[in-house]
């Protein structure tokens, strides 16, 4: 099943996509796509699809 879900994670000092995929690997989910939805000062709204 494939369902969406929204995170958080901080916002690095030098944005790259890499950074992005590699924070929701250590988030051990199974990540089919990403977008960045918001963001504050310190973090990045993000919603994901996700295999469950």
């Amino acid at each position: 099943m494939i369902t969406t879900k929204e995170v958080t994670i901080k916002i690095p000092p030098k944005f790259t996509s890499e950074y992005i995929e590699t924070e929701l690997k250590n988030l051990n989910l199974d990540v089919l796509s990403w977008a960045i939805v918001d963001c504050d000062k310190n973090y990045y709204k993000l919603n994901i699809a996700i295999v469950i």
